[in-house]
């Protein structure tokens, strides 16, 4: 059996885990509660495997908090879909009154999965970096309060101080980076999706398809 991890995965959930579980085991060897040098005699593939996983399902269980914390930071600000498709319709005109520019952003990327593979990677390579910086957001804040508490009881503060404004800093930083990255994930995709055949048509059905009358009577028939 093989276990592989896409880019989304890794991007999204195992470096922002990475950072968490920094902090954890930063905590754990100055409070004394785990020693590295008793890790030396794991095998170095086990160990790595631990950690990869380890970063991967913190990543996965502390993904709310980055939610959160993106909501309260933009209350009643406009979201990532609603600026991008405004920048969209005054950026291009001719767009406007077509029924792709306002259908669900990810019906959209599942057309442009079908249509434009190569394009639809870069659209989730966009998504995923901005993710990542959102979700690395909460790590850094955490880095944050512990140097400010190591600075104010007097721990290297020469250190700890100027380390507690660089992960603020660090933290508004991915914030923005990722809301903008993330704005342009749904940029591309609706302007790959302007250059898919038919695709107003199809959105306006509302299926990808028509069904001819009779198999679509019986379906019904068979249906009741």
């Amino acid at each position: 059996m093989s276990l592989s991890l896409g880019l989304f995965d890794v991007f999204t959930y195992m470096v922002p885990g990475s950072l968490y579980l920094s902090i954890l085991l930063f905590l754990a060897d100055s409070r004394h509660l785990i020693h590295f040098q008793s890790l030396m005699g794991v095998p170095s593939i086990v160990l790595i495997a631990g950690l990869l996983i380890a970063s991967y399902l913190i990543g996965w269980a502390s993904e709310p908090l980055a939610q959160a914390l993106t909501r309260a930071v933009q209350f009643r600000a406009a979201s990532n879909d609603e600026l991008a498709r405004k920048a969209f319709a005054e950026n291009v005109p001719g767009a406007a009154g077509r029924p792709f520019t306002q259908a669900d952003i990810y019906l959209l990327l599942a057309a442009v999965e079908i249509h434009a593979q190569d394009a639809a990677t870069e659209v989730s390579r966009l998504r995923a970096t901005g993710l990542m910086l959102r979700n690395c957001s909460v790590p850094f804040l955490a880095a944050c309060a512990l140097a400010a508490f190591e600075a104010a009881t007097g721990h290297d503060t020469q250190v700890s101080a100027p380390a507690a404004v660089v992960f603020a800093a660090a933290a508004i930083s991915v914030l923005r980076a990722g809301r903008r990255v993330r704005g342009w994930a749904i940029s591309k995709t609706l302007q790959i999706c302007y250059w898919i055949p038919e695709i107003d048509e199809v959105i306006r059905r509302g299926s990808p398809g028509r069904v001819p009358r009779q198999r679509r009577r019986g379906a019904m028939h068979r249906n009741t």
